[in-house]
């Protein structure tokens, strides 16, 4: 018997090439991107670039969402692989083999389904990893920086992971014979899933749940509130879309069929008993589909949006090629750091231009209406940022010539949050005239949450701080509150990357050195709030959005392998069901060209459903993701929308280039069957 499973089994996998070669096919796949991904987690581990742990890390979450991935995905197709096999194996049963010679079958398949599998992805996954090592050092923007491992261990954990995997979907499929009767396997093949009955209460609910889904993307204007909440909408969403698909449907096409008048035409009659019968056996199946092209779509746009927005948010966090941020510097060390600096343009050839010098105190507050509440104690909801400039500072960092009287102050305003013509702070009312600040940060505070000023005004009383170091009530304010900045930048002609960095890092080390304010600071004895250079900052938000538009990419590709299988499988299934009603719909007298037509527009109806409702999804998705994507410093509007609607496009041709791939077989099935 030992000599007879091997022979069995290879015999079996070669008979049932349709439904396994994808099988085979899919399991390699996900091998293959375990262990490349895995490579160049240790590859960016052992590297010494700039963000190599950033990237690292990233990677490794790509290495566990695959490991969960793949145990998920090689379950749900060999359900379809049993549903196919259970006649087979009945009849195994009834010519009288035991249970346990099955189980043996079963057993050596899988064991040879595992060898073939770890051989074709761990080889394939060797032979293009080089590839792989370039692609993700031109994402990150750098050249050999990532070296090229063959790291033992990740063929190792591979081999274990889903060798483990693979032997639970054999014990998995022994169980479901061992609970079988020979009777039910032998017709097993032909038993569809259990008809889900048209519960109008489910399908209200289903509605429901994919209501309050969108209804949470579409009303939430928090950003840290939309990445919260973002997981719940998802969850939401996915359980409305499993009920609509199995039970929605369901329901609304009975009543369709209840509507004599509309049922009882020929068109009618065949497309909406048909796709009733649909309904019946896919609904899981399309619901599945809906959901990972989702995911396809939500995660290869967003990472994308990411990448390709890298320029923006440089400039939103760091506008001129060098700026300090500090507090407490006298102004003679002032004047010092300004010698620096031009001595230090001078020694590598470089020009200054656009410099910005600009001194303000900063504070947090509440706003309640026109009044900002300065202190410990905040008072509303709305909460504040702002930073303080004296007008002679404003006139002589700006250029500008203002005058203002004591009851006036200019406000800069970038988000447009505050709509009043009058602000009420340090206990005095001011009319407001609102004003830009060229070579300021483009503050995007609000979108934290948050909302972000900055005050101009003309009181001795406040600048020289009788008024900015007390609270409303005239008391001593907490010092967590507030703080004195001082802001020197500028830019480099012509923005050359390797004199902007020479010029920041003689800057650097000469703070480090010789400037007491920054020693004071490390000594933990004053506040300093940064330095930046933005080359570095290009390279640091490169590797991290590198790295995550690769990971993107990388889940991308599982979500359409998984929407690819599930897809030839009901291509497959279906076409043997309906090679039985081909021929029952002829012999009833509609003609061949009839039935084909009915048919072909009730799966292409079927089958393009998920991809539209997916694209209704990401719509939805799309304001709650814009939101998060800003916590990110990614605020283009229009980037994020056209890297959107690419996605779209793109992965829809995709879709449609697999459907008619994959209809090519089923109707090779049902003409073979009827011929």
């Amino acid at each position: 018997m030992f000599k007879l499973y091997p022979r069995l089994a290879w015999q079996n996998l070669r008979k049932n090439y349709r439904v396994t070669a994808p099988y085979l096919l899919s399991g390699s796949g996900i091998i293959m991107m375990y262990y490349m991904i895995s490579a160049l987690t240790k590859g960016a581990a052992s590297s010494e670039f700039y963000g190599a742990r950033t990237t690292a890390s990233v990677l490794e979450l790509g290495v566990v969402v695959i490991a969960i991935f793949g145990a998920i995905f090689l379950f749900y197709t060999n359900s379809f692989l049993m549903k196919r096999r259970k006649k087979e194996l009945g009849l195994y049963n009834i010519l009288g083999m035991e249970k346990r010679h099955i189980a043996g079958v079963i057993l050596t398949e899988t064991l040879f389904t595992a060898l073939i599998c770890l051989l074709f992805g761990i080889g394939l996954g060797l032979a293009f990893s080089k590839a792989l090592f370039l692609i993700l050092e031109k994402l990150l923007g750098m050249a050999d920086v990532v070296p090229f491992l063959i790291p033992p261990d990740a063929i190792l954990n591979a081999a274990l992971l889903f060798g483990c995997i693979f032997l639970a979907t054999a014990l998995y499929n022994i169980l479901q014979v061992r609970l079988s009767k020979p009777i039910e396997l032998l017709h097993g093949s032909e038993t569809g899933e259990k008809e889900p009955k048209a519960h109008w209460l489910l399908a209200v609910l289903g509605v429901g749940l994919l209501g309050t889904g969108y209804y949470l993307s579409l009303s939430i204007t928090n950003p840290i509130d939309a990445l919260v909440m973002f997981f719940v909408a998802v969850v939401l969403v996915i359980l409305g879309t499993y009920l609509l698909f199995i039970v929605g449907i369901t329901a609304l096409l009975k009543l369709l069929k209840k509507n004599k008048s509309f049922y009882y035409k020929t068109r009618h009659f065949t497309t909406v008993s048909g796709m009733l019968y649909r309904m019946k056996q896919n609904a899981a199946g399309l619901a599945s589909i809906c959901i990972l092209f989702t995911c396809l779509l939500v995660t290869v746009s967003t990472t994308f949006s990411l990448y390709t927005g890298v320029d923006d948010a440089v400039e939103k966090r760091c506008p001129q090629d060098i700026r300090l941020s500090f507090s407490g510097p006298t102004e003679e060390e002032l004047e010092q750091m300004r010698q620096k600096a031009d001595e230090l343009c001078a020694q590598n050839n470089a020009q200054m231009e656009n410099l910005y010098e600009a001194r303000a105190w900063l504070l947090a507050c509440s706003r309640v209406d026109d009044t900002l509440y300065v202190g410990d104690g905040l008072m509303s909801s709305t909460y504040a940022s702002f930073d303080v400039y004296s007008l002679e500072d404003y006139n002589r960092f700006f250029h500008e010539s203002r005058t203002l009287g004591p009851d006036q102050i200019l406000l800069y305003d970038p988000a447009e949050t505050f709509p009043y013509d009058t602000m009420t702070v340090f206990g005095k009312t001011y009319q407001v005239e609102k004003i830009d600040l060229p070579g300021r940060n483009q503050d995007t505070s609000y979108l934290m949450g948050y909302e972000s000023y900055s005050l101009v005004l003309n009181d001795p009383a406040v600048i020289q701080g009788e008024k900015l170091y007390l609270d409303d009530e005239g008391n001593g304010r907490n010092q967590s509150w507030y703080w004195a900045e001082y802001t020197y930048a500028f830019d480099i002609a012509g923005h050359d990357t390797e004199t902007v960095k020479a010029v920041y890092n003689g800057i650097d080390q000469w703070l480090d050195e010789s400037w007491h304010s920054w020693q004071a600071y490390e000594n933990g004895e004053g506040l300093s709030l940064g330095r930046m250079c933005k080359p570095e900052i290009r390279e640091d938000y490169q590797t991290l959005y590198g790295g995550v538009f690769f990971l993107g990419l990388f889940m991308g590709a599982m979500f359409l392998m998984g929407t690819v299988l599930i897809i030839y499988y009901k291509q497959v299934s279906e076409g043997y069901e309906d090679a039985k009603r081909f021929d029952i719909m002829q012999k009833v007298g509609m003609s061949r060209h009839e039935v084909k037509k009915s048919i072909h527009s009730q799966v292409l109806l079927v089958f393009f459903l998920p991809l539209v409702t997916a694209i209704i999804h990401l719509c939805f998705a799309f304001p709650m993701l814009q939101k998060i994507l800003a916590l990110m410093n990614a605020v283009n509007f229009q980037l994020i929308l056209v890297s959107m609607a690419g996605t779209v496009l793109i992965f829809s041709a995709v879709y449609l280039l697999i459907y008619l791939l994959t209809a090519r077989t089923y109707y090779r099935i049902v003409e073979s069957a009827n011929s």
